[in-house]
């Protein structure tokens, strides 16, 4: 018979400690991915069925949803407040004052989403003129389509919000079903309302919108029966454990979600100014630089789920005291996203023209796309550093310095880099997404900095 070595036995003990980390944030990671890629979804797919009822009711729709989805992201971003709080107190086995937070960000978030609401259905014809060019017919049009899909941004509310209670208690499968469940009844209504299939009226873009508002309706119900049927009903119902501490950190939702809006309001400002310098090298590098942002786009959005499952065990580990459990979290989540970010990025920067040609046969808008992804390879990995970097700063609540240092790489850094590399020096379409790659790598620094900076252990002082 033999004994373990003590010295053995601790040393191989942060290792596993090391992996179930890393498992743990994959196993939860996953669906919330398929509910990100599910999400994508229904947008080609709402893209698709009005490219085959219309041209002028598709480019309606296309530039009206492209308004909506800014509304829904502040609708979103709003909720960032509950999303820190929940996997907190769930971590402290404190249902009272997860249902305090709750309540907060449902008064909140519902306040905000009844505005745009009413701003959608009311006016309707003047935002779609906003980027519906001269086309007289297309504002009646996108004015239709708003007034249908107008009530899913109230639908939101209580969608995101049951599923950040899920979540919190380490049950992300039921929100993936929830939004599996969206899609395939958004997709079955699309078919009926925008075609007019059988006795269905044939709606054309009111339709989709109806089939979308529909469809989120269906999405709330299904969480509301998973919540009562799962258990998570009867344990946020209960009481706090015994014993507890008082709360040692930020429970008011509107300070941790407003710098979220800032931050989210400030992507799409820059966004704009970023397509109107890539309109103004050409036609090709628009087209080119479009398809490179959004395979930027989908990248990143594969990258925020795993980020958010990271935020939401760190979450836990720093509810329930467990400090040193959370920079495990923090370091090995920053892994588990830049393992793949380096193939992915590799894979982008070796085979650019081989990925534009998935999307476009236009051999001008090939070559811009391909000088584009290259940099976009380049990004990757930067992009998955500063994901592992900004969920634990969520995680701690200080929203406002990852709105700080988004706020810095984007104004201070992209957009006058990627001006003056592409207008003053003569770059064009490469210049700007060199001030992408500035942009993340600025982001990567200021982030990493501002992590180290907050998990820093409190001086000891001795008397």
């Amino acid at each position: 018979m033999t004994t373990a070595d003590p010295a053995t036995a601790q040393a191989a003990a942060p290792d596993q400690e090391t992996r179930s980390a890393a498992r743990q944030i994959v196993a939860l990671g996953l669906p919330l991915l398929l509910g990100a890629l599910s999400s994508t979804a229904s947008g080609i797919v709402d893209t698709a069925m009005m490219g085959r009822y219309g041209a002028p009711e598709l480019a309606a729709v296309s530039g009206t949803a492209a308004i909506f989805d800014v509304f829904a992201n502040l609708v979103l971003a709003s909720v960032i407040g509950y999303q820190i709080l929940a996997p907190r107190f769930a971590g402290r086995q404190d249902p009272p004052g997860l249902r305090r937070a709750l309540a907060a960000s449902a008064r909140y978030c519902g306040v905000l989403a009844l505005a745009l609401t009413v701003l959608c259905m009311a006016g309707g014809r003047w935002l779609t003129g906003l980027v519906a060019g001269g086309d007289p017919q297309l504002p009646a049009i996108g004015a239709q389509y708003l007034v249908a899909r107008a009530p899913t941004l109230l639908l939101l509310v209580p969608f995101t919000l049951l599923a950040a209670s899920f979540n919190a208690y380490k049950k992300t499968r039921y929100a993936a079903v929830a939004g599996v469940v969206v899609n395939v009844v958004n997709l079955l209504l699309d078919v009926l309302l925008i075609h007019g299939v059988g006795p269905f009226p044939r709606w054309g873009a009111f339709g989709n919108g109806l089939a979308t508002t529909l469809a989120w309706l269906a999405g709330v119900a299904v969480l509301l029966v998973l919540a009562r049927r799962s258990g998570l009903r009867a344990k946020m119902a209960g009481p706090a454990a015994e014993g507890l501490d008082p709360v040692d950190f930020e429970t008011s939702v509107p300070r941790l979600a407003w710098p979220a809006l800032v931050s989210s309001g400030l992507d799409y400002a820059s966004m704009a100014v970023f397509f109107a310098m890539m309109g103004g090298i050409g036609t090709a590098a628009l087209g080119g630089g479009r398809i490179a942002f959004e395979l930027m786009v989908l990248v990143f959005g594969v990258g925020t789920a795993f980020a958010a499952a990271q935020r939401l065990l760190i979450g836990r580990s720093l509810g329930a005291g467990e400090r040193g459990a959370a920079r495990v979290l923090w370091r090995q989540g920053q892994y588990v996203l830049l393992a793949p970010g380096v193939v992915i990025g590799l894979a982008l920067a070796l085979l650019p023209r081989l990925t534009a040609g998935l999307f476009t046969s236009f051999a001008p808008v090939v070559d811009a796309a391909a000088e584009a992804i290259v940099l976009i390879g380049v990004c990757v990995p930067l992009m998955a550093w500063t994901l592992g970097n900004v969920s634990l700063i969520r995680a701690l609540g200080h929203t406002r310095v990852e709105m700080y240092t988004n706020l810095a790489a984007a104004v201070a850094v992209q957009l006058p880099v990627g001006w003056l590399l592409a207008d003053t020096a003569g770059l064009g379409l490469t210049g700007a997404f060199l001030g992408v790659l500035a942009y993340w790598a600025a982001r990567a620094v200021g982030t990493e900095a501002a992590a180290r900076r907050l998990t820093r252990p409190a001086p000891v002082t001795t008397t």
